[in-house]
């Protein structure tokens, strides 16, 4: 976060367009603005990954996994 701050200041002082603060940061230039929109709005929760905590959407029910364990250990 502290560099993306670095990198945002920079260009809004003019030191760096916006193609060259999303190549310092590894990222393309839309992805720069991205983040420089979610930044402004939500501050350094914006930055967050915003996968974190959430459970994956192809993930496998508890229920399915115990029945093709219990398979396994009797066939």
């Amino acid at each position: 976060m502290q560099k993306f701050r670095d990198v945002l200041s920079r260009w809004n002082g003019g030191d760096l367009s916006m193609m060259e603060a999303g190549e310092l940061l590894g990222m393309s230039e839309r992805q720069f603005r991205r983040y420089r929109d979610r930044y402004e709005e939500a501050g350094d929760a914006g930055l967050l990954d915003r996968r974190l905590g959430k459970l994956s959407t192809r993930r496998v029910p508890a229920e399915a996994i115990e029945e093709m364990l219990e398979l396994y250990r009797h066939r």
